[in-house]
């Protein structure tokens, strides 16, 4: 009897075995659905990667690109919707707790009835505050709280780490005030600059009327607003400049503020944002704010007024009624970025939580939807990334062992953050109402710009992030020398828990090995293991290095979007480096990955290696209007989608090698012209 009960006991243990290897899902590999096979892999492997999904994929009429990445990113929107919907429907929540606010926030949000009621009414008290100004000193005080709710015109206030002390934060003053994409759309003679030009005046006009001016008023007013801007924008950086921390370097007491531009009242500004005057201070740009005090000197009050109101009413509107809602989004989103309609309400009611709310919504979002198996998984592939950029910068033959020492030790001062902060923010104290949706958001953007400039004055908070947890973006901080995963980022594409390591180095570890590789951009280059800003290398070596980035520079300089506009390759020097370096480090670390394993076996026909440039190439895969593509070219530092698999995968012998692509094949550069940074 006792041996048969053995004989069951084992049979019951075989057969639960079984039902578990049945239940366990295998890993799977790439989209092979995705593929375009009538594309060869080394003559388009954008085409060969992700053509198939595109062509079955039409970018959606709300959205100005369209990929898997940004499907998910959508996705994890509908995630956030669950939260809300769930939130605002407790009606019992205590005051200040997360569901409350997050609750409240969004409800009053969708409550767009309520919203159109209102009409322009929730500006009336702000008009009111500028029109009773009766002298520049008067509007100084209006412009100071303009800034406690991030209308920062015309200059902005923020808190930095200091990039000499960069344990230490500083107040930081910034140029801002000008409402067009960037500066060349104010001043470059191009048709398509003329034109933007000519629209935008005609959208400044449509917006006063809408708040209430006459025909008359508005046409005199956006003249007004123009011309003000354009004079901003002359004296401004162009955003190839802005890339140099160095052009945005300038260490500066009170006292040679107040000679800069004597005109504003320094000493009323900074006491009311409670910052002693002989605080740590950055100006970004010197001339930008001489000409700001040039403009307070010389232009009417009358005129600052203008200003001010478009200021305050292009900010905020997205927040007012439909009318106003609908012309802002004509402009920005039709004609600028080429987008056939706005989101549907909830989800720009969800995003508008998220931007002012974000780690209250974070704290629900990753307590639902990021598991801690993931975060593990992603600190491993983290620490094999960085083994991998240590030995392959070991290995670069054009470095000196002391330029090499002082990178090993940026190296090991890395500070990764995956998921979520270890402390969250305190939203108890904001005043969040059901029935007042603009009062709402000013609340929130209030907490948002008090909490930064609580930091002015202070030690680094390290565990503070720069982007909430459902955000589906990384990012580098040259000043912190960390990088920051959020967990909206953690999802298919770009990471997959039930996806063969192939694919995920492929896709999140490229990402991983991006953000690294900005460590040691044009950029991050310039900043030391404690995050100074300073010189670590020697003459020699920093001369190979800046013409190694040339090459990239040259590259991306010959990527055309359409006959006559192309990639400025300085401008996207800093993403391009990082993605070529990414690819690279990736790859090596998904191969130290496999040291004393068993090869893994090919999946859908692909090798390990074909299926981890096909993850790049997939997870890269964004179709995108043209409008939003010319707007790119312009003003983003990362190039389209289409040269972000191309440009670095074609300088990759690895990648000729996994393909068995000829030597003269469009995706393989020749040896001469092939760019290796890392």
């Amino acid at each position: 009897m006792a041996a048969l009960c053995r004989l069951v006991v084992l049979a019951l243990v075989f057969i639960s075995a079984l039902l578990t290897f049945a239940q366990t899902p295998s890993l799977h590999g790439i989209e092979v659905g995705d593929l375009d096979r009538s594309a060869q892999p080394c003559d388009d492997f954008y085409q060969f990667a992700n053509g198939t999904w595109r062509a079955n994929n039409p970018i959606p009429a709300s959205m100005a690109r369209w990929s898997r990445r940004w499907q998910a990113g959508e996705f994890a929107k509908d995630r956030l919707h669950d939260i809300l919907e769930a939130a605002a429907a407790e009606k019992n929540a205590p005051k200040g707790g997360v569901d409350q606010v997050i609750g409240d926030y969004y409800g009053a949000c969708m409550d767009e009835a309520r919203v159109n009621a209102r009409g322009i009414e929730p500006l009336k008290p702000w008009f009111a505050k500028i029109d009773a100004a009766r002298d520049l000193a008067g509007l100084q005080d209006v412009m100071a709280e303009l800034h406690d709710i991030i209308v920062n015109a015309p200059f902005a206030l923020a808190s930095q780490s200091d990039p000499h002390k960069p344990a230490w934060v500083l107040a930081d003053i910034g140029a801002s005030g000008i409402s067009l994409p960037d500066r060349d759309y104010y001043l470059k003679p191009e048709p398509r600059f003329k034109e933007a030009r000519e629209k935008y005046v005609v959208h400044v006009i449509t917006m006063l009327k809408l708040a209430g001016w006459d025909q008359k008023s508005a046409a005199e007013g956006a003249q007004t607003i123009m011309g003000m801007e354009t004079k901003l924008a002359e004296a401004s950086l162009d955003n190839v400049a802005l890339r140099d921390p160095a052009a945005t370097d300038h260490n500066t007491t009170f006292a040679q503020l107040q000679a800069m531009a004597p005109h504003v009242d320094w000493s009323g500004y900074f006491k009311h944002k409670h910052l002693p005057t002989d605080v740590d201070l950055n100006v970004d740009q010197p001339k930008f704010m001489q000409e700001v005090d040039r403009q307070m000197q010389q232009n009417s009050v009358a005129d600052w007024k203008i200003y001010l109101k478009w200021q305050l009413l292009d900010s905020v509107a997205g927040s007012l009624s439909a009318p106003i809602v609908e012309e802002d989004f004509a402009f920005k989103g039709k004609y600028l970025a080429g987008v056939a309609e706005m989101k549907p309400r909830w989800k720009r009611c969800a995003e508008s939580t998220d931007q002012l709310l974000g780690e209250a919504l974070g704290k629900k979002y990753v307590e639902k939807y990021f598991p801690p198996e993931a975060k593990a998984r992603m600190q491993d592939m983290v620490r094999n990334l960085l083994v991998a950029m240590r030995d392959d910068i070991l290995t670069r033959p054009w470095m000196s062992d002391d330029t090499k020492e002082k990178a090993m030790a940026k190296i090991a001062t890395f500070n990764p953050k995956i998921g979520y902060p270890d402390k969250w923010k305190d939203y108890s104290h904001v005043d969040i109402r059901r029935d007042a949706f603009f009062e709402d958001m000013i609340a929130g953007r209030k907490f948002v710009e008090e909490d930064d400039r609580a930091q002015i004055g202070k030690a680094v908070d390290r565990g503070r992030w720069g982007m909430t947890p459902p955000t589906s973006d990384a990012y580098y901080n040259p000043l912190l020398n960390e990088i920051v995963f959020p967990a909206g980022i953690l999802q298919p594409p770009a990471f997959d828990i039930n996806a063969v390591d192939a694919v995920n180095y492929g896709a999140i570890g490229v990402v991983i090995g991006h953000e690294i590789s900005h460590g040691f951009d044009d950029e991050g280059a310039q900043f030391d293991f404690l995050g100074r800003l300073r010189n670590w290398w020697t003459d020699a070596d920093l001369k190979d290095f800046q013409a190694r980035a040339a090459c990239v520079a040259n590259q991306f300089d010959h990527y055309f979007i359409e006959k006559d506009i192309h990639h400025n390759g300085k401008l996207v020097l800093g993403e391009s480096i990082g993605d070529l370096g990414g690819a690279k480090i990736a790859f090596l670390a998904y191969q130290k990955s496999l040291e004393g394993k068993p090869r893994p076996a090919d999946v859908d026909g692909f090798t390990p290696e074909q299926q981890f440039f096909v993850a790049w190439g997939q997870f890269r895969g964004d179709e995108i209007r043209p409008e939003a593509a010319r707007l790119m070219v312009q003003s983003d530092p990362h190039p389209i989608a289409k040269y972000r698999v191309i440009g670095p995968l074609s300088n990759l012998p690895e990648f000729q090698k996994a393909w068995s692509c000829k030597a003269d094949a469009p995706m393989v550069r020749p040896e001469g012209q092939r760019c290796e940074v890392w």
